[in-house]
């Protein structure tokens, strides 16, 4: 599966999970932030660097999501898997 199906995929989910998604760019040069989830005035959001490749997009939403129960929310196989990794990378 290509990584830009998988994004949409975790976006899909993102948005039913009821986690807003931001993409922008994120620190400067001194500065680095590599974006994750976050709780801002009781909405969950995932900050994502823009800047990043799709496949870094993919993983830190992925790392974000990950901590969310899907057990009820149809996903795909390779969807839930990808989740699972992440679990066990955070």
């Amino acid at each position: 599966m290509r990584s830009r199906e998988v994004l949409e995929h975790l976006e899909d989910l993102a948005e039913r999970l009821g986690v807003e998604i931001v993409y922008q760019k994120l620190g400067e040069d001194e500065f680095s932030v590599r974006g994750g989830l976050c709780k801002v005035n009781g909405i969950f959001k995932v900050f994502i660097d823009r800047s990043k490749t799709v496949e870094d997009q993919v993983t830190i939403l992925a790392r974000g999501l990950s901590s969310f129960d899907t057990e009820e929310v149809y996903l795909f196989p390779y969807i839930r898997e990808i989740l699972q990794d992440a679990r066990g990378h955070q």
